[in-house]
């Protein structure tokens, strides 16, 4: 990986490697914002682990801008705490740049302790669904030297550089936009207005720390908003940004309202490179890609190919710290992949909490989720391998204890397999995959294919016993439920029986719609049909949206609440809903199942009696705790520590975390 770990100048600044840690939210700092010992912890295990270049942010230039829940740098008393992350991140040779923030229009009233959002023009929020106050003329200026004295200060604290966030429809987006501008002055109407507040706050802040020190920006490559900028658009701006001292661009997709998913595992892996592409040929300074790049082999792709000339690598170095280091020494089966379920970070930012990660529970307790090693070591029996039983086993081997892993099934993973069967879903395979790999490469020993009793467990007489026996699916009394056409969620993702053309999937929760989707998909072209076919104009454009789309079975979904979804957080429900949509899955909520005969499913719902024609029909009503080996060592008086869905039956996210926490306090 020659390129990726090749050295790049940003200005007077050079780059140890290609690998940038671009800016994201985390919400580890106190309502003071001043950076604290768990960003420091956070950012200073990234810079450890070989990252080229971190940025941090976005860091709020004025509370009104950034708000309660981001650092802040909008006065001399934050210079000091930055000169500690500078300090901490310094020593392992990385660099680090601060993101300059403002909000506009996206601040929410309650993050500014009840301020008004202000913007270019009074256009309401689609995402905080406030309107926000339009600058005065005067207020401009204020804003654009808040910008200047901001990274003058992070000059001072020994900051490397700064990043000037002009996307994702914060603030500067929101001037260059023609869809939220409005203004009849020199700040709105035509191009060259619009660009200028943008132009302006670059020329202010170059003014305010020299011409050797690097100023760059985060820039939406395209706003994937009716009516906004498209990416030729953003070719010209970035050549006006260029022209006004812009050092390089870091560019990501859209704004944050956008209905275009650019996140989430279904977006292929570097789908918005082209982005940065495009941006690449029209300027002369270096251009970051950005977004679901997560495999090194994958990064240095793009570098060779000259997609871009550095490459963000964000939520797959939450999920590893040390994702640089092992890719610069060829150990990419070691690291611990991110499986883009947005569970632990945006998940969890939208609900105004703190950002952790699925596959990797020390993000953001880098301290205090410090492994170490036990002082009296133990023989550690875990009883299921799945995702909680796998996380305890690799903790507790870390730990020192000694671990021997047992599992019914003839392979380990649990319920990971379903997770990645769903069509956009297969990440989820890479986190098996770390798990076989690690289990193998420590040494753990795995028992698989035998189911284990009481008197299994008494055989090996072990110190403590980790149940991660995991659930069972549910299958409540309907008449006509054990109809041989009437078939386990579980069984259709796992491709474990033959489904009709007209389904009927009962259950509108994750499980009835990932089931519904994988159903729905069968029989659409696939990417690579789709590109052979596009490429040599085998059918007009509408034929091959339709045929991408259009599958070969009739999909239905009834739901006994009234919306389907429950459990979906709202940084994924949106996409999954959008996905049914398109691949014309039927929805039927607010309906309670009566009966199901051979040809039919029948329900109840305000409406009165419904019915849907199904010659196949799939359960996905939840599961219950699997407790029956609990229930039998119960009067054994051997330790048992139950986790996972083994206690209640609960996310991915929650079987890992629980299974980390168990063992790291055997």
């Amino acid at each position: 990986m020659d390129m990726l770990f090749s050295p790049l100048r940003i200005n007077s600044v050079e780059i140890p490697n290609r690998i940038v840690m671009p800016a994201f939210g985390l919400k580890y700092t106190s309502i003071d914002r001043k950076p604290n010992d768990r960003l420091i912890d956070f950012y200073e295990a990234r810079a450890k682990g070989g990252c080229g270049l971190i940025i941090i942010g976005g860091v709020g230039i004025d509370l009104v801008g950034g708000g309660l829940m981001l650092p802040g740098i909008d006065a001399d008393e934050f210079i000091e705490p930055w000169r500690r992350m500078s300090s901490a991140l310094h020593k392992h040779g990385s660099k680090f740049f601060i993101q300059l923030f403002h909000a506009g229009r996206y601040m929410h009233r309650m993050m500014a302790k009840g301020a008004e959002a202000v913007a270019p023009s009074a256009v309401p929020s689609n995402y905080t669904k406030e309107t926000p106050r339009a600058l005065e003329h005067d207020e401009i200026a204020e804003v654009q030297e808040k910008f200047a004295a901001a990274a003058r200060r992070a000059q001072l604290a020994g900051v490397d550089g700064v990043e000037i966030i002009a996307s994702a429809g914060y603030l500067i987006c929101q001037f260059l936009s023609p869809v939220t501008n409005k203004r009849e002055d020199e700040y709105g109407g035509s191009f060259e207005n619009r660009c200028r507040f943008g132009v302006e706050v670059l020329e202010k802040v170059r003014a305010a720390v020299g011409p050797d020190y690097p100023v760059t920006m985060r820039v939406s490559g395209s706003d994937f908003v009716p009516g906004g900028n498209i990416n030729a658009d953003m070719v010209k701006i970035c050549q006006r940004f260029e022209a006004a001292g812009a050092d390089a661009f870091n560019i990501t997709g859209g704004w944050h309202e956008t209905r275009i998913p650019q996140l989430p595992t279904l977006v292929p892996r570097g789908a918005f490179s082209y982005l940065a592409s495009e941006i690449r040929k029209a300027v002369r300074v270096p251009v970051f890609a950005s977004n679901r790049i997560v495999d090194p082999h994958q990064a240095e792709e793009l570098l060779r190919d000259s997609i871009c000339d550095m490459v963000c690598i964000g939520r797959a170095q939450i999920a590893d710290p040390e994702w640089s280091n092992k890719a610069r020494s060829g150990r990419t089966g070691e690291i611990r992949p991110c499986v883009a379920c947005l569970q632990g970070c945006m998940e969890r930012l939208f609900r105004v909490r703190d950002v952790q990660c699925l596959c990797n529970p020390q993000a953001g307790f880098e301290a205090v989720r410090a492994i170490v090693k036990s002082d009296s070591p133990k023989k550690v029996m875990i009883v299921g391998a799945g995702p909680a039983g796998l996380e305890a086993a690799l903790t507790a081997h870390a730990r020192g204890h000694e671990v021997n892993l047992f599992d019914a099934a003839p392979s380990i993973g649990g319920q990971l397999p379903l997770a990645a069967a769903p069509p956009g879903r297969e990440d989820f395979r890479a986190l098996l995959n770390f798990y076989e790999s690690e289990l193998l490469r420590v040494g753990i020993p795995v028992s698989l294919g035998h189911s284990v009793t009481a008197a299994t467990v008494q055989k090996v007489a072990p110190d403590v016993v980790i149940l991660a026996t995991g659930s069972k699916q549910t299958r409540p009394p309907i008449e006509g439920i054990d109809l041989p056409h009437v078939v386990m969620a579980w069984d259709v993702l796992l491709k474990r029986v033959r489904v009709g053309e007209k389904v009927v999937v009962i259950g509108g929760g994750a499980v009835g719609i990932e089931t519904a989707l994988a159903l729905a998909e069968a029989g659409t072209l696939s990417a690579d049909a789709l590109k052979f076919l596009l490429k040599h104009q085998a059918e007009d454009m509408e034929t091959l949206r339709r045929l991408a789309l259009q599958g070969t079975r009739n999909v239905t979904i009834v739901e006994l609440l009234p919306r389907i979804g429950n459990g979906l957080g709202p940084a994924n429900k949106w996409v999954f809903l959008k996905e049914l949509d398109l691949l014309g899955v039927h929805v039927q909520a607010g309906a309670r199942v009566a009966r199901i005969t051979p040809q039919k499913v029948e329900w109840i719902s305000e409406d009165g009696r419904g019915s849907c024609d199904a010659d196949s029909v799939v359960l996905a009503l939840g599961s219950v705790p699997d407790t029956t080996l609990e229930e039998a060592l119960s009067d054994t008086g051997i330790v048992v520590k139950a986790v996972g869905d083994a206690r209640k039956a609960r996310t991915i996210f929650e079987a890992v975390h629980e299974g980390f926490l168990v063992a790291s306090e055997l």
